[in-house]
């Protein structure tokens, strides 16, 4: 018997990402309302409006993210974003202003999707990069500090969202 075909979506897969990306959305909805009942309530038509646009925008792939790697790329991104921050809070405190910004284009190795949006808005989200385009495999980010080892550290999270998506 064959297996399923790879880059192929089941109607079962389909059905659980809808399933999973609005109990998601519901879950962070009622967190971000803290629980109140009227924005509840107006939630429970907005979900599905946004649940949608989701879909649109990142259809469901053959395989999702692996879970005990994405909660520990969580745990990661939470430390890094504090560390990052401080260490932004530290340069531009700094009498000396220890910054030179410019660009960088990095080469992922990461297949086309989500895991490369992962990576580009990762990296807009921590401290001292944004990412400015991805084209193709090729991101170009804007530093704060160019002299920094940037494409070391892009790399190390390249590597924990491979992790996380299974080939």
């Amino acid at each position: 018997m064959n297996g399923p075909v790879p880059g192929k979506v089941s109607v079962l897969q389909c059905f659980a990402s809808a399933v999973v990306r609005t109990v998601v959305l519901l879950v962070l909805w009622w967190a971000l309302t803290e629980g109140d009942a009227d924005a509840v309530a107006f939630g429970l038509w907005v979900v599905p409006l946004i649940v949608v646009l989701w879909w649109r925008l990142f259809p469901p792939e053959g395989r999702g993210p692996r879970v005990l790697a994405t909660l520990a790329f969580g745990g990661y991104f939470l430390c890094g974003s504090v560390a990052a921050g401080l260490d932004v809070a530290r340069r531009l405190l700094s009498p000396r202003l220890p910054i030179s910004p410019g660009y960088l284009t990095y080469t992922t190795s990461l297949p086309a999707g989500s895991p490369r949006w992962l990576l580009a808005n990762t990296l807009s989200l921590l401290p001292g990069t944004l990412s400015v385009t991805l084209r193709g495999p090729q991101l170009e980010l804007h530093c704060l500090d160019t002299t920094a080892p940037v494409s070391a550290a892009v790399g190390h999270v390249e590597m924990r969202i491979a992790r996380m998506f299974p080939r």
